[in-house]
């Protein structure tokens, strides 16, 4: 029997094997990625995209404490009750999107899915909607999907358009994604690099602009804890306060893709502004909108670190 006196030290051995690992982690991504760029203009894109997938699986297994976030996730999504074997395949069938994310992220354009706004947009009339009061909207999605590739279609329905976002830490994939925006006419509005970003995006709304933002991404602003599908998660509440300055009414955009590999591009209906609401019941609306698309594509939300709270 312990000595209840005489506590277990704790043990540390495994948080460093798990910091090795995360260091090993980063330092394989670089080149990864790198090989990726390169395979992606001499490899057929479907044996790239098999490549990927593959690699996520070794990944999965590979990475404990990846892998504890990944089911700890699917667990809030299925619900507690979920059977051990269901949380599993979400948790791989979300980092095999990640997967494909990453082709579609690296490929030359010309060998990307091609989307048609003719046909591969749901509830246009909604941006439409939003738009009619002339106050400018913000479009915000979740890391669901190719959302890369949501906000370029976006910037493509109406000019002046800016998203709102944080850097890519490898900066070659940084400068391959800012190209391709700067084709599209999408301006770039950095959080880690401006502390009058909020200030740039309202500007931008009071020209009758469009500002894109992702809601699951509260790193650097303020944020509120929410009831959230099976738990609670931190949701920042800033997309709110913007819309209530501006007038501006919320988006709720998302790209979801297709048993073909093709991407359809579906507007929620706009979530307008009233005098004397509070923010945190205006983004309790945009929280309920992605409740629904979690629970409904759940292994495209590309959320791989812990996102509830408990």
């Amino acid at each position: 029997m312990k000595d209840a006196n005489n506590p277990r030290k704790p043990d540390h051995r495994g948080s460093r094997l798990e910091a090795l690992r995360e260091k090993i982690a980063r330092a394989v991504a670089r080149p990864f990625f790198a090989l990726l760029t390169v395979l992606a203009r001499i490899v057929p894109r479907e044996t790239l995209v098999r490549l990927s997938v593959a690699c996520s699986r070794v990944v999965y297994i590979v990475f404990p404490g990846l892998r504890s976030s990944l089911l700890e996730n699917s667990a809030h999504i299925l619900g507690h009750s979920s059977s051990a074997k269901a949380r599993a395949d979400l948790a791989r069938g979300v980092l095999a999107s990640f997967g494909r994310f990453l082709v579609d992220f690296v490929a030359p354009q010309a060998s990307s899915p091609k989307q048609n706004l003719a046909e591969d947009t749901v509830g246009r009339e909604h941006f439409d909607a939003a738009a009619a009061p002339g106050k400018g909207i913000i479009a915000c999605t979740l890391h669901m999907g190719n959302y890369e590739l949501a906000s370029m279609e976006l910037a493509a329905l109406r000019g002046n358009v800016a998203i709102v976002f944080n850097k890519e830490r490898i900066g070659f994939l940084e400068r391959i994604r800012s190209r391709r925006r700067t084709r599209k006419h999408l301006d770039e509005i950095v959080i880690d690099e401006s502390r009058f970003f909020g200030v740039e995006a309202l500007s931008r709304l009071r020209e009758n602009g469009i500002v894109l933002l992702a809601g699951d991404q509260v790193e650097a602003r303020d944020g509120e804890r929410f009831s959230f599908l099976h738990g609670t998660a931190t949701f920042s509440v800033w997309p709110a306060r913007l819309s209530l300055a501006s007038g501006a009414p919320i988006l709720p955009s998302f790209n979801i893709r297709k048993s073909d590999g093709r991407y359809c591009l579906q507007l929620e209906p706009p979530i307008f502004p009233a005098e004397g609401t509070n923010p945190r019941d205006l983004l309790e609306e945009l929280v309920s909108v992605f409740e629904r698309y979690v629970s409904e594509h759940g292994e495209q939300w590309l959320m791989i670190r812990k996102f509830w709270v408990e």
